[in-house]
């Protein structure tokens, strides 16, 4: 075994003094504050700050060598009695460039809290019911972001706002609805996060915002929805429904998906959303019928050529040319799901006509691989034959000369 040299292993031990002393002297600072407060120790203990190396006294101060309640008994002890307090302690870090650059974190937090329906309630009005920051990241048990534990976690985002959205009493002093988060369990979005697993999906901070949370007026609607649907939008504007809307006849996305319940765009929506401006207008309700029944039939096709395709791959036969042409076909039949924000049949019809073609393509291609498996099939037919004969003819010899032999 090859021995460390002496003066080596000094430093080695040197270096192993420090980091242990560093390690055990961070949490000796706190080690009176929490020997009393042992619920608090659970709560930090796994918490961002713990983890960053935040101790008690940095939020709180007081004397952490104090082991009874003479810890508090200091000029600089600090216990937020009110939510404005609260906020303004949080930002006295969180508003710091130099402190939050090393975890990259913004520093207009307060500036953006200040902006909101909350911030509004709380700094202007002295509201101590709206929510301040420890109501939706917590107070000693802070998480990451990133954590799925985390108040603040995408799938946690509609409970953590429900605490205060769903509470009937406390909404009714500000004349809200309560029903938000349950409606929003019922949107599209929501299958999108909780059933998919998809954390980019919107939940109530992705239209809402987070610290500058505020609810999005009639005419903003449209540009909170076009942040991710911007071709949706795009083409939404150059429709009869952009004028109505600039008029304010029209809630742009949400008169037809709805707001928190957002449903997806699909042939069932049309015949339950059009008739609510449009019951006594045959002409509109045909365009409808037109344009929903152009897009049934494309969706129906494609779907059926998907089976044909499916159960020819697992029949053995080669399907990967006919794959990619359903992928030129799904390419087709998702823009129609834009298109028809146009409300013009003429600008659906072109890309139908696409998807047609490549379906078509795509069952006439699985059709002639089925009649040449068919034809060999049948080509084996004379051969199976042939080798069945030669068989019985090789046995009825075999025999022959078997008995030839005893005889």
């Amino acid at each position: 075994m090859q021995r460390v040299p002496q003066r080596r292993f000094h430093v080695i031990s040197l270096t192993f003094a420090l980091l242990a002393t560093a390690v055990t002297a961070a949490p000796a600072a706190d080690i009176s504050c929490l020997t009393c407060h042992e619920k608090e120790r659970a709560l930090y203990t796994p918490s961002a700050h713990a983890q960053a190396g935040l101790t008690c006294v940095d939020c709180h101060g007081g004397d952490p060598k104090a082991t009874d309640v003479t810890a508090h008994a200091t000029d600089n002890f600090k216990r937020p009695d009110n939510k404005k307090a609260i906020a303004e302690l949080c930002a006295s870090c969180h508003g710091d460039v130099r402190r939050m650059n090393p975890y990259g974190l913004p520093t207009d937090q307060l500036d953006r809290y200040k902006t909101s329906k909350h911030g509004e309630q709380l700094f202007e009005h002295n509201d101590q019911k709206v929510a301040v920051c420890i109501d939706c990241h917590g107070v000693h048990d802070i998480l990451k972001v990133k954590s799925p534990q985390a108040h603040v976690y995408p799938t946690n985002i509609p409970q953590t706002c429900g605490r205060c959205h769903g509470d009937a009493k406390l909404m009714q002093e500000y004349k809200l609805p309560t029903d938000i988060v349950t409606q929003y369990k019922s949107s599209y979005h929501a299958y999108m996060v909780f059933e998919k697993g998809d954390l980019s999906a919107p939940t109530c901070v992705t239209c809402h915002g987070s610290h500058g949370a505020t609810p999005p007026g009639t005419k903003e609607v449209g540009e909170v929805c076009g942040k991710c649907h911007g071709r949706q939008r795009e083409l939404f504007l150059k429709s009869p429904h952009a004028e109505a809307a600039a008029a304010g006849l029209f809630n742009e996305c949400v008169s037809c998906h709805g707001n928190h319940g957002i449903q997806k765009t699909s042939v069932k929506l049309f015949a339950k959303t059009c008739v609510q401006c449009h019951a006594k207008d045959p002409k509109q309700l045909q365009l409808r019928d037109d344009i929903a029944g152009l897009i049934h039939r494309t969706q129906n096709d494609y779907t059926n050529a998907v089976t044909v395709v499916h159960d020819a791959t697992v029949r053995g036969l080669a399907t990967d040319d006919e794959q990619l042409l359903l992928q030129e076909a799904k390419t087709q039949v998702t823009q129609l799901e834009a298109l028809q924000h146009t409300l013009a049949v003429d600008q659906l019809q072109p890309v139908a006509a696409r998807a047609d073609e490549a379906v078509h393509q795509t069952l006439a291609n699985v059709g002639q691989l089925e009649q040449f498996e068919r034809w060999k099939r049948h080509a084996l037919t004379p051969i199976w034959v042939f080798l069945t004969l030669m068989a019985i003819m090789f046995w009825a010899k075999r025999r022959q000369l078997e008995q030839g032999r005893k005889s």
